[in-house]
């Protein structure tokens, strides 16, 4: 049996973060969460995660910086940025398509 998938979680209003964490964890995730940018960097360095799931606005960082700071250190990770308001079930169904590509 494969290992499940890795996905950060990155979302500053913890009850968010909560949502999508436990979410995750019940459609078969290994989840890590974190609430800020320079967290996700760290974070993404160092657990290597298979997707990310990225909030648009960060208190700290955009989460476009984020995704584009990732891709110039060269973590070719997906990443899904997260719009505000958002759909779980369409958050999850994203992350599944791409995992599975």
């Amino acid at each position: 049996m494969p290992a499940p998938a890795r996905v950060l979680v990155v979302d500053d209003e913890q009850d968010v973060r909560e949502l999508l964490t436990e979410t995750f964890r019940l459609a078969g995730f290994d989840v890590t969460a974190v609430g800020t940018g320079v967290a996700a960097l760290n974070t993404a360095y160092a657990e290597t995660p298979d997707l990310v799931v990225l909030d648009v606005r960060l208190p700290d960082f955009d989460g476009a910086d984020v995704a584009r700071i990732l891709r110039d250190a060269g973590r070719e990770v997906p990443v899904v940025l997260l719009p505000k308001p958002f759909s779980l079930e369409n958050v999850v169904t994203r992350v599944r398509e791409i995992l599975a590509a």
